[in-house]
């Protein structure tokens, strides 16, 4: 971002924010060098909104509702007010706001990199041809249950001892998570490496791609691994059940270790299965580019401050009282 020109303000803070956090924020705001504000969690949005100084907030919501904490929800109901637009990254996420919330919501979907699809559509395939490799992209964090998805993988284990997992990602559970694999005797099985930017090339030479997490919106990686051409076995969470039909991989629900292990075992012994789910997947994964969820941005952007400026003419225009 830096690179490209982009100016960065980090906050600091954890998974959590972080009250020193949700106060540079605040401080960042009042600076008023912003036209608009858009909030991208509910805590960062709630703070933002109690500032006169920010005029124009956009709010964009990732999670369900439900999925919250209740301190945090009756923050949200008591600013949400103060938006001049919310979002929602699915119908799913969208739906399951506070009615009046829901009601002038706008669901606007993340969007993926058409071009940078197209460039790694071609990679080879990793790991040998008598492995499967499922990879999972996800930060070692509660919400995305890699314990849930080492367990599955070791039950997979036993009726499909060609799988393999390729779990990327970084984070606070990281180690923790090592630890796990070797007391489930799969750590040979699973292989962990850091984030990378290279990202797609990754998903691209996998076999298929898992999502365990207990929580999502709508996970980019789902989209990006469809529009590449891989099967997905995922946990029916956010917009997954949109994205995911059953020609196209297949759904579990969120915690069930025997049934993601299940589909693992299904698609790891299955080559023609896979292939003809992942021809369906990448036939199916029509949705927003890139391009498409920047313009729409910018579109709502320049409305906001067009209403902005003419409510401001309005106010100048009328005549004082004597």
């Amino acid at each position: 971002l830096e690179a490209a020109g982009v100016q960065m303000f980090p906050l600091g803070g954890t998974d959590r924010f972080g009250l020193g956090a949700l106060w540079r924020l605040g401080r960042l705001v009042r600076s008023e060098r912003f036209d608009v504000v858009h909030a991208h969690g509910p805590l960062p949005a709630s703070a933002v909104r109690v500032l006169p100084m920010a005029e124009v907030v956009v709010t964009t919501a990732h999670t369900i509702w439900s999925s919250l904490r209740w301190s945090t929800r009756v923050l949200w109901r008591l600013t949400a007010w103060r938006d001049g637009a919310t979002l929602a990254v699915s119908s799913a996420v969208a739906e399951s706001l506070p009615t009046r919330a829901s009601e002038r919501t706008t669901v606007l979907p993340h969007g993926i990199d058409m071009q940078a699809i197209s460039e790694v559509r071609s990679v080879a395939r990793a790991g040998s041809p008598d492995e499967v490799v499922a990879v999972c992209v996800a930060s070692h964090r509660d919400v995305k249950n890699y314990p849930n998805l080492l367990r599955a993988a070791a039950i997979a284990r036993r009726d499909a001892p060609s799988l393999r997992l390729l779990a990327v990602g970084d984070g606070p559970d990281v180690e923790r998570h090592r630890l796990l694999a070797v007391d489930l005797g799969i750590d040979e099985m699973v292989q962990f490496v850091p984030a990378t930017l290279d990202v797609l090339s990754t998903i691209a030479s996998a076999d298929m791609l898992v999502v365990a997490s207990d929580f999502e919106g709508q996970p980019l990686v789902v989209m990006e691994a469809m529009a590449l051409g891989l099967p997905v076995v995922a946990t029916a969470v956010g917009r997954v059940p949109e994205l995911v039909t059953p020609s196209a991989g297949r759904i579990v629900t969120p915690g069930d270790s025997s049934a993601l292990a299940g589909a693992l075992v299904e698609l790891a012994n299955a080559p023609e299965l896979r292939r003809n789910l992942g021809d369906q997947a990448r036939a199916s994964s029509g949705t927003w580019t890139l391009e498409e969820v920047v313009d729409a941005h910018l579109r709502l952007y320049g409305s906001l401050l067009d209403d902005r400026r003419s409510n401001r003419n309005d106010v100048a225009d009328r005549p004082r009282s004597p």
